[in-house]
């Protein structure tokens, strides 16, 4: 790739046409409310009147030099920030959205905060590709110690996801076990859900006991319950698990914010902050608390908070 090189960061075509098919869409399904359906429709029509106004008016570049890139950020990434390559520390990928309309982006985590290259804000896949591959070639892994009890949730809206230690490195999975289309999943049936280690063996179990007036769910570990977790709110973001050793904890988790712990009865504490979607959690776990199985219990609570965000 000859430096410097520079490629357009707007919205595609593609993506605006979307928006504003949507509203029409909208009223055609919920024409009877009329209300909803014309909040909705406006929501719609005026984010694509953006879209529209910020690939033509506005039109920012994401640029590649030898030392640094510079990548659109902030409100509607209209602001330039250098970023030079010796300080990113790591590089990640996730992929958002269902089958039908998916987008990839590129994570950069550096000391200060971390920031995402979104496919489609690029002109193609090629393009994508590209920067991609340049960045990686340009970053050098920093050998760090793991730091125990930290570690990083990702979860897709599906219900799989992995687990990392705090360098990165993926230490286990996670499935929810589908046997139908993936949306929506929960209305009638909960599948269960499993977390493998690195061999792709299966560690722990969760399983549904009761679903009315509030769920109530089994961990299980070698065929065994080890144990229970209770939604304590009908908004499914307060949960108290109990372990058969007899540590019990609970979680009040914020509606529209990523941040916010969870307190055992002998004075523990997890804290947990999120990136920016609610897909990516950074976890502390006290160290003398610190158990794979606590550990596979936050990645459930994590995928029960997507599965009805």
């Amino acid at each position: 790739m000859d430096l410097p090189c520079q490629f357009p960061y707007r919205p595609q075509w593609r993506v605006i046409l979307v928006c504003f098919i949507a509203p029409a869409v909208v009223l055609a399904v919920i024409a009877r409310t009329h209300g909803i359906a014309e909040l909705f429709a406006g929501f719609f029509a005026l984010f694509a009147l953006v879209l529209t106004a910020r690939r033509i008016f506005l039109a920012p570049f994401l640029r590649l030099e030898s030392d640094a890139l510079l990548i659109p950020s902030g409100f509607l990434r209209l602001r330039s920030t250098k970023i030079p390559y010796q300080e990113i520390e790591s590089v990640y990928e996730n992929t958002y959205g269902t089958k039908l309309f998916q987008m990839a982006a590129l994570g950069l985590r550096t000391k200060q905060r971390n920031f995402e290259i979104v496919s489609t804000l690029l002109p193609d896949t090629a393009s994508y590709v590209a920067i991609r591959e340049f960045i990686k070639s340009r970053v050098i892994p920093k050998e760090e110690p793991v730091e125990a009890g930290k570690y990083g949730f990702w979860c897709g809206y599906v219900g799989n996801g992995e687990i990392c230690n705090s360098n990165g490195e993926i230490i286990w999975r996670f499935r929810t076990l589908h046997t139908r289309p993936h949306y929506p999943y929960g209305l009638f049936r909960v599948p269960d859900f499993v977390v493998y280690d690195k061999a792709d063996n299966e560690l722990v179990r969760v399983r549904l006991q009761r679903k009315w007036p509030l769920a109530r769910f089994e961990m299980i570990e070698n065929g065994s319950p080890i144990c229970t977790f209770q939604q304590r709110s009908l908004l499914r973001n307060n949960f108290a698990f109990a372990f058969t050793s007899g540590q019990k904890w609970v979680f009040r988790m914020p509606l529209f914010t990523v941040s916010f712990n969870g307190v055992s009865e002998t004075g523990e504490k997890i804290h947990v902050h999120g990136g920016r979607t609610h897909n990516i959690w950074y976890v502390s776990i006290d160290e003398k608390v610190n158990r794979p199985q606590l550990v596979a219990a936050l990645a459930f609570i994590h995928r029960e908070r997507l599965r009805f965000s």
